[in-house]
């Protein structure tokens, strides 16, 4: 059984710890730690009539019991492809308005962005790093993931954390090209000592955080379409270590209704006969899914979900995504339904979702923090299926439904309430 103190510190390592949602969450974390720490009359005018950051875990009781870490237990720290000050990074992506940056300008400074990993390929951004960590073509990744490794470890001790969650925030990477360093851990780590260059396109940066990670005793999370820590190998060394996997693909907007509406449709008997999505954003998200094939990733994440909560794919089922520089971090998704009904009748729903990215998705970023935390005190290693509901393409096969994901993580959370009192434990032995 792991530490399990309810009020120790939790460090939170971002790759991509300069984006809107990275940086949103770190805001977040900031103010509740200040609010924590301070008089209410001592914190700066422009945060004392801020509503409370509310969590989706903290809307249902039953998890009440279980010592989930607030946000201002979060220690923030993490890699970026730039090297901004946090509090430019912040205000460039504009989703936080000035009053909030402002007063913890000076705090956000204060948390230096590592260079993060640039392979081949990586797509280009501006205001990059000088100090991206790159190898030549005749260098083993191995000396990217040591390099990793310490950067943990020096976290560990500056922030005083004994448990770190990685939480991969980046951009969506390219598909990885098959590899038998997929299959064991053998292999994976035989590949690392090999030239790079003999590896080219079968390992990805998130590969690499996710590698990292495991070694150094971090739960993860994938955010990300990208494929990271879900190849054989890197489970193989999430099960052996007791380290628990969530991922992937944060749900926040367009997946999110549409598997709430589709579990509709099916409960009244409605056939859908096409579906038609469109999305337009205009953030770093959308500058990098201009490009096709890191577009193609994240457009067979949104596509799964609709035949298997249906039970039949004969529907003209479309998604598409364009990368629109005005809207900024305002995402904006259109669907047009078609279902019928008895004697063939024809219907139609249309929807307009017009949200913040960020602030839909930094929520549930600090939820999977505080999930991973409970199943890292409880011991278990490997996919944890009943955190389903928070994305698109979930591990371990929940289904898409989200009622059903919700219900499974309620379940999970309730035989393990009644199994083991008062401490939320588990056996290490349960990694399956």
């Amino acid at each position: 059984m792991h530490n399990s103190d309810p009020s120790e510190p939790i460090g939170v390592m971002i790759v991509g710890a300069q984006g809107a949602v990275a940086t949103t969450l770190i805001v977040a974390g900031l103010i509740a730690r200040m609010r924590e720490e301070l008089p209410h009359d001592e914190l700066p005018a422009g945060l004392r009539a801020l509503p409370p950051f509310r969590l989706p875990s903290e809307a249902d009781p039953l998890f009440d019991s279980l010592s989930l870490p607030p946000l201002h237990q979060l220690r923030f720290g993490g890699w970026d492809l730039c090297d901004l000050p946090l509090s430019q990074a912040t205000a460039q992506h504009d989703v936080l308005p000035a009053s909030v940056i402002l007063p913890i300008a000076s705090s956000l400074d204060e948390l230096p962005t590592l260079p993060g990993v640039w392979l081949s390929g990586a797509p280009v951004q501006s205001a990059l790093s000088t100090a991206l960590r790159r190898v030549a073509p005749d260098q083993a990744l191995r000396v990217i993931t040591d390099i990793l490794e310490r950067d943990i470890q020096t976290f560990k001790e500056r922030e005083g954390v004994s448990r770190v969650i990685l939480l991969d925030l980046s951009s969506t990477a390219k598909g990885l090209l098959p590899s038998p360093a997929h299959a064991t851990l053998a292999q994976l780590e035989e590949a690392l000592d090999r030239p790079s260059s003999e590896v080219s396109g079968q390992l990805s940066e998130g590969t690499l955080y996710a590698y990292a990670a495991l070694k150094s005793g971090c739960p993860c999370a994938n955010f990300t379409p990208s494929t990271t820590f879900d190849i054989p190998a890197l489970i193989e060394l999430a099960q052996r270590e007791g380290l628990p996997l969530c991922g992937k693909d944060g749900k926040t907007g367009q997946t999110l209704y549409k598997t709430a509406l589709a579990p509709m449709f099916k409960l009244r008997g409605l056939k859908v006969l096409g579906w038609y999505s469109t999305n337009i954003l205009g953030n770093r998200d959308g500058e990098v899914l201009n490009h096709p094939e890191h577009r193609q990733t994240k457009i067979d994440s949104k596509r799964a979900a609709l035949s298997e909560i249906l039970g039949y794919d004969d529907l003209d089922h479309q998604v598409h995504i364009h990368y629109y520089g005005p809207r900024g971090d305002a995402k904006e998704a259109w669907d047009n339904i078609d279902i019928e009904g008895w004697f063939g009748v024809k219907m139609q729903m249309k929807v307009n979702w017009l949200g913040s990215d960020s602030v839909l998705a930094a929520p549930l970023a600090a939820d999977l923090v505080r999930w991973l935390t409970f199943y890292h005190r409880a011991g278990v290693g490997g996919p944890i299926p009943a955190l389903g509901s928070y994305f698109k393409s979930p591990l371990g096969e929940p289904g898409h439904d989200l009622f059903e994901q919700a219900q499974l993580l309620r379940e999970d959370v309730r035989q393990r309430l009644e199994g083991l009192s008062p401490a939320p434990c588990h056996p290490t032995t349960a990694r399956d």
